[in-house]
């Protein structure tokens, strides 16, 4: 083997060297071990970017109501007004759920006072406020909570003043052992008339009258993530890179 060549090994190669005649045995199995660590990189870092958090989208409209006078906007009773949004970052144990009240909820006074929700492994171990609108009244138990005493029983539930109006949004933490964005995908335990929804509100603040308005699963939501982010297109170009530098290198 050239002195050249010799120099490029790893220290462990030339001790081998010393104690076998056929360098170039050794010299072709270095060369596989470091095309093998760099495809193992590779498909490290291909996997890693799959990884993608777990969202679950609750709508509400007037379509949905189960009791009271729904209000006179949006005209079309499918169109939604607010909605609910699960996330879990990808992980489990922590969910961040938005509680969003949509501009086109336009009738003078209207807001959302109450929102219902249900959770696979209740109770919550906890509720924390992260930002937007906040409330100091909020329930957590197991199937304790009535909507309007016929929109079934449910795990926890958040209670504003007047605050959550169109074009806002109030963001809290939920934590429980284990829980991801699909344990909210729970239906409510039936209360003696009638129930089972996913979640409810009651919308107040017009016409001198409410409605209580159940939730269904809204149309997945497309991860931003599936759009591959700058540090995956990083990652994924290094793993290239190694394996065209290693193949140079080789020849």
């Amino acid at each position: 083997m050239a002195p050249d060549k010799l120099s490029r090994l790893p220290i462990e190669a030339l001790t081998l060297i010393n104690f076998f005649p056929y360098g170039y045995i050794v010299k072709t199995y270095f060369r596989k071990t470091r095309l093998a660590a760099a495809l193992s990189a590779f498909s490290f870092f291909a996997v890693a970017s799959t990884s993608h958090a777990a969202l679950l989208e609750i709508d509400f409209s007037n379509s949905g109501a189960f009791s009271g006078t729904t209000p006179s906007t949006p005209v079309n009773a499918s169109d939604i007004f607010a909605k609910a949004i699960f996330d879990d970052g990808g992980g489990s144990g922590s969910v961040t759920l938005t509680m969003s009240v949509l501009n086109n909820l336009s009738t003078a006074g209207a807001y959302v006072k109450d929102w219902y929700f249900n959770v696979a492994n209740a109770p919550l171990a906890g509720i924390a406020f992260a930002s937007g609108i906040s409330t100091s009244d909020i329930d957590i138990g197991t199937n304790a909570f009535k909507a309007n005493g016929t929109g079934g029983k449910f795990d926890f539930a958040f209670h504003f003043s007047g605050e959550l109006v169109p074009g806002h949004a109030s963001v809290y933490t939920l934590t429980g052992a284990g829980i991801t964005a699909n344990s909210f995908n729970s239906v409510s335990v039936p209360a003696p008339n009638g129930g089972g929804y996913l979640g409810a509100i009651h919308v107040q603040g017009y016409q001198g009258t409410s409605a209580w308005i159940g939730g269904q699963i809204g149309d997945p939501v497309s991860p931003a993530s599936q759009v591959p982010e700058p540090a995956t297109l990083a990652l994924l170009g290094l793993g290239f890179l190694g394996i065209t530098a290693t193949r140079r290198r080789s020849k």
